[in-house]
């Protein structure tokens, strides 16, 4: 039998809350948990994934995805956020003196242009 049949089998049997039975190597089991969720867990590492069926696809999430605690402090992600904040701070206001500068290079030349107009308009008269 396929091994998509059977995982297939498998898990229709855990949704449907009967004794599911292992894969041929006794690897893994499953659990109902909801309607829609079962529990696989991995008889070897002792990970369990959790899984949903979105559509025709199955959706699952290990549980060393959600035990892992993230390395840094509160503190440290706050720092790390106000950081970041500055850092987005320092290139808008970069990003600003440069957007004047070339605002003030285009005045100046119309300027330039109006001086030379009015010169022309003087001397022509």
């Amino acid at each position: 039998m396929p091994v998509r049949i059977l995982f297939a089998l498998t898990l229709l049997a855990g949704v449907m809350g009967v004794g599911a039975p292992a894969f041929a190597d006794g690897k893994y089991q499953f659990m109902k948990a909801t309607e829609s969720r079962v529990w696989r867990l991995n008889t070897e590492t002792g990970e369990i994934t959790v899984c949903s069926l979105a559509g025709e696809n199955l959706v699952c999430t290990t549980s060393s995805k959600a035990a892992t605690p993230d390395a840094k402090t509160y503190a440290e992600m706050q720092k790390d956020k106000a950081d970041a904040e500055r850092e987005w701070a320092a290139e808008r206001k970069k990003r600003e003196d440069t957007q004047m500068k070339i605002i003030d290079r285009f005045l100046a030349f119309f300027r330039e242009l109006l001086t030379l107009s009015r010169e022309q308009e003087g001397s022509g008269s």
